[in-house]
């Protein structure tokens, strides 16, 4: 396979992560992990297509409330196995303290998603190197903010180039105008926290990848400095290279 994007009738932004070369001179190895807008909207013909990519797992990274209230869809009907491990990204929606000034870009957005959803990333990191899980998707809501801060620290610790790493989160700007429409449609107060978040937030631009990818080095020195930081274990690295990336 060598078709990044992968058309379903439901989905529209499920997409390969393979095929990145890494600095060791190796590459993410293709269908084996994927990431993907919310698979509550799998259709009926989206279930064989998914069998023919030969999914196991599929890690839900929408919070309780919005598990709860949409559900997980004709995803339950497959026979993969659906993981939820709900992200605490709700930063701009939670009690706020007297000194609390708005993020001013999606990158500093991006960077607190790093720091709070750090135990979340763990246990996914170590869910996909479990025996059985790949090959594997994840997702949250759009495949855009929680997917993409995930994206970026899977293929970090794999170590794949920064460029690519941007690259790769640019592509969600492809279908970002029916990723909001489709938004507006199943959380009804999304509009009503658009003025709370800044306006680069409403695309998947170069800057902000990049920018939350010079936070990540000022802040832990690189991708295994964030490893560290959030317990990963050093083992679950090696397994994450090992079942991930081929050539010497």
């Amino acid at each position: 396979m060598s078709e990044r994007r992968v058309l379903l009738s439901g989905p529209v932004n499920f997409r390969d992560l393979g095929g990145y070369p890494t600095a060791d001179g190796r590459t993410v190895r293709w269908r084996r992990l994927y990431r993907s807008d919310s698979l509550h909207r799998l259709e009926l013909d989206d279930g064989p297509r998914l069998r023919e990519l030969g999914i196991l797992t599929a890690i839900d990274f929408r919070a309780d409330d919005e598990l709860d209230r949409i559900g997980v869809g004709r995803l339950g009907e497959l026979d993969i196995r659906h993981v939820h491990l709900p992200t605490t990204d709700r930063v701009l929606h939670t009690e706020r303290p007297p000194s609390w000034e708005p993020p001013t870009s999606a990158a500093e957005i991006y960077l607190l998603m790093l720091r709070s959803s750090g135990p979340v990333h763990a246990a996914a990191l170590r869910a996909l190197v479990e025996p059985g899980t790949l090959p594997a998707v994840f997702f949250c809501m759009g495949g855009k903010d929680r997917t993409g801060v995930f994206s970026a620290v899977v293929l970090g610790l794999l170590g794949v180039s920064d460029d690519d790493i941007i690259a790769d989160y640019c592509l969600t700007h492809d279908v970002i105008d029916l990723i909001f429409e489709r938004g507006r449609r199943d959380v009804a107060d999304t509009a009503a926290r658009w003025p709370d978040l800044p306006d680069d937030m409403r695309g998947a631009v170069p800057a902000t990848m990049a920018g939350m990818l010079e936070g990540m080095k000022e802040e832990y020195g690189g991708w295994p400095g964030y490893a560290e930081a959030i317990g990963l274990e050093p083992e679950v690295v090696e397994a994450l290279r090992a079942q991930l990336l081929e050539g010497t």
